[in-house]
């Protein structure tokens, strides 16, 4: 039989039950067909073989996204970036130079700002934004992704005025009573959803963030979601049109009334693992609680940066434990956004609700970003076998911020060394808009746990490369019921590889962050190449 691609000369990292390292591994068509030594390999040399000399680099399976917004990262793509910028007066500048080229009325959209890293050291306020324009609505997004700052345009449009009450789960700030233009989760949620994208617009946003995972090595992402059923309708059309090229495995849930698309989803009968290997239906997913570094996240104990405030709630334990014990009930694999520790309990016990119901062997339920979870839980997360998708890069971006309004609870914040001394299986997401989705970039947070001025945040959860990779590829798999089809180099299973530019393994951890992605390889063909590359 003979191979369509061979690699060898590599350090080929295989991701199997014990972590083996071969020299190279063979491809024929879409399938992994041996690893093994050089000799080994190239003995399957055929007439059409196409060989690519590794000369000692990397070859990883390609990696999973555990928790990404395909659609969110790629329509920001086509607004103004405010997490380059220093200030709210640099983000105007830039949002005024949007206003040129918007036509009158329409909306002007921005992203990723950062008030704790802006020289003012404040959100911007509806003032700010009517400097731009007072005839375009103009939205700026916070760069979690629960809170947003509105022009009064935009407030005007959507019908909120100083009377208007807060919605549930979430809140209008208001200053002696007068609206500051800042909606904190709920309320930004739907003015989000009030300001949406055309059709046109998501599906080009969707290509676009295709097109960027690929060069980051991405060959698999679990789609955190969007805005209601339209947002699933949109990853099928991108997936089948090949406008993504990654295999996508959808939560199936909301940014806003993630209940009420939890109950769409039981009445129309479909389930977790409809699909193929392209498009696969994933959990149920509700938000319980806010952003880490807003702060909004629900915790325990008040906020170290503020005793009177530890977060914001979406549901009750009841609310929570009525919509995820449904869909639980009618075969869905279930999970919920869950960042303070108090949420993370909520949802330990939902998952606990569940199961004491309707008990389900292998039922492998998650808990997204699973973000404070001190010994306690881990305990009963252990127990009730549920598996965390943290966010390690979220240490590099937002780690002072999380000591200054944490404080001592950095320790167990996102706590991978935890998860793995207590046997937890755990995937990596980014999270991406939220930050970058480079999965090199999260490795090396997991691995060294420093933010991005250099301090060491919380670095008893600092984990190995080893780990760090497998909980980007083989766990990644698991947390989607698919390692038997992808996550590992083993023979059998999909050739979706990444070819890295130099040695993950032997590499000095203070060069990891140098690596590169030279290749990304989806379904045995390279959709990905950094570089024309030398084949033999």
């Amino acid at each position: 039989m003979s191979a369509t691609m061979l690699f060898i000369n590599g350090e080929v990292v295989t991701v199997d039950s014990v972590f083996s390292v071969m020299e190279a591994v063979a491809v024929k068509d879409n399938k992994i067909i041996a690893v093994g030594t050089n000799e080994e390999i190239l003995a399957l040399k055929g007439e059409d073989t196409d060989i690519i000399d590794l000369a000692g680099r990397s070859v990883l399976p390609g990696f999973i996204d555990a928790h990404a917004h395909l659609e969110l990262y790629g329509t920001n793509r086509l607004g103004v970036n405010g997490k380059t910028a220093d200030s709210i007066s640099e983000l105007i500048e830039r949002l005024k130079e949007k206003a040129k080229t918007t036509p009158e009325g329409e909306w002007i959209r921005g992203w990723g700002y950062n008030q704790n890293h802006y020289a003012e050291g404040r959100h911007p306020t509806r003032w700010d934004l009517d400097e731009v324009s007072t005839e375009h609505p103009i939205i700026v997004v916070r760069t979690c992704g629960h809170i947003s700052c509105v022009n009064s345009k935009a407030l005007e449009l959507a019908g909120i005025h100083s009377r208007t009450e807060d919605p549930p789960g979430g809140k209008y700030e208001r200053k002696a009573g007068e609206l500051t233009g800042l909606l904190l989760e709920s309320a930004h949620m739907n003015m989000f959803l009030f300001a949406n994208y055309s059709e046109e617009e998501v599906m080009h946003g969707l290509e676009l963030a295709s097109k960027d995972f690929l060069v980051k090595g991405i060959t698999s992402v679990h789609d955190a979601g969007g805005y209601g059923p339209d947002h699933i309708r949109s990853l099928l059309n991108a997936v089948s049109s090949k406008r993504i090229k990654q295999r996508v495995y959808a939560l199936y849930g909301s940014l806003h009334d993630s209940p009420g698309m939890v109950e769409m989803g039981l009445q129309s009968g479909i389930r977790t693992g409809l699909g193929d290997e392209w498009m696969k239906i994933g959990p149920a997913k509700v938000f319980i609680d806010g952003s880490s570094s807003g702060p909004t996240a629900k915790t325990r104990d008040p906020y170290t940066s503020d005793p009177k405030d530890s977060g914001i709630l979406y549901l009750t334990q009841e609310e929570l434990n009525m919509s995820l014990g449904k869909a639980h009930q009618a075969g869905w694999q279930i999970t919920a956004h869950a960042i303070g520790d108090e949420a993370v309990h909520m949802m330990i016990e939902a998952v606990r609700s569940a199961l004491e119901h309707e008990p389900r062997q292998d039922h492998r339920h998650r808990i997204e970003h699973s973000g404070m979870t001190p010994p306690d839980l881990l305990v009963k997360m252990k127990d009730l076998n549920i598996i965390p998708i943290p966010n390690p890069a979220f240490i590099y971006e937002f780690g002072e911020g999380y000591v200054r309004d944490y404080g001592e609870r950095v320790n167990h914040t996102f706590p991978l060394w935890s998860f793995s001394e207590y046997g937890i299986p755990f995937a990596i997401g980014s999270d991406s808009p939220i930050t970058t989705a480079d999965p090199i970039h999260g490795i090396v947070s997991a691995v060294t746990r420093m933010s991005n001025s250099g301090k060491e945040i919380g670095i008893g959860q600092r984990i190995t490369v080893q780990e760090a990779i497998k909980a980007y590829t083989w766990n990644g798999a698991y947390a989607s019921f698919e390692e038997n089809l992808k996550g590992s180099i083993e023979p059998g299973k999909l050739a979706d590889l990444v070819v890295l530019n130099d040695s993950i393994l032997t590499c000095d951890h203070s060069k990891l962050r140098d690596i590169n992605v030279e290749l990304t390889i989806l379904d045995g063909k390279i959709e990905y190449a950094a570089k024309k590359e030398g084949v033999i």
